[in-house]
């Protein structure tokens, strides 16, 4: 299958009996899109659980360059590892649509870890999920070009599901530039190029100011990136 990217987000299947004991023992919070929630020196005192929505964490360097790390929907957990070590968190966090979560405190939290299977097994799956993301973002960065990390973008948001005129799939998620920029980890005015590059090789199109993906493009890639 294709890497995960630290630019997607792939919710958990609905699971109804994690969710009572998150509601059980959480509180109900919604923000509005946009809302920068934690940041750099916060203790965070709780693990957030993803209801609806999606959020952001990233990092800032001393000229306000971004770099993100993941983006987190619906299934998620978020917090554990300040949590766990009771360190302040290291990174931003924001949502990028309205987003509904449920804050379980600290001593709530230790307690579903030490008695609720259920709970202690989906916290540990996101966790390994993310370290799992860490990791090939890494082998991105490091083995891939800037045009390369695009195209995988891409083909982990092509919904397949279906196709235009036989040949074009719409992605799941759009992007700005700058978005592209931060995710792959590129200069904008370096993504706006490699983008008029693909559009004239035919490996995507731009509609409508939306991108969408040449299906046979995405099937050659996803066959030389199976695990």
């Amino acid at each position: 299958m294709l890497y995960d990217n630290s630019s997607l987000t792939s919710p958990e299947p609905e699971n109804e009996k994690l969710f009572e004991i998150v509601k059980r023992y959480g509180k109900k919070v919604t923000y509005p899109a946009k809302k920068l929630f934690l940041e750099p020196g916060d203790m965070v005192e709780g693990v957030y659980y993803i209801c609806e929505g999606r959020t952001r964490h990233y990092m800032v360097d001393l000229e306000g360059r971004e770099k993100v790390l993941y983006t987190l929907s619906a299934g998620w957990f978020y917090g554990e590892a300040p949590c766990s070590l009771q360190e302040p968190t290291g990174l931003y966090s924001k949502t990028e649509l309205k987003t509904v979560m449920y804050k379980i405190g600290m001593p709530e939290y230790r307690n579903l870890i030490d008695n609720e299977k259920i709970f202690r097994d989906a916290v540990l799956n996101s966790y390994a999920r993310k370290v799992l993301i860490l990791r090939h973002e890494i082998e991105n960065i490091t083995f891939y070009s800037c045009k390369n990390r695009l195209l995988r973008v891409f083909c982990t948001t092509a919904d397949t599901a279906k196709v235009s005129e036989g040949k074009w799939y719409d992605l799941r998620m759009n992007y700005t530039h700058y978005e592209l920029s931060i995710i792959v980890g590129g200069a904008r005015v370096n993504i706006s190029k490699i983008l008029n590059e693909m559009c004239s090789e035919g490996i995507i199109r731009i509609l409508n100011r939306n991108i969408q993906l040449n299906a046979e493009e995405y099937n050659r890639f996803t066959l030389n990136h199976i695990e």
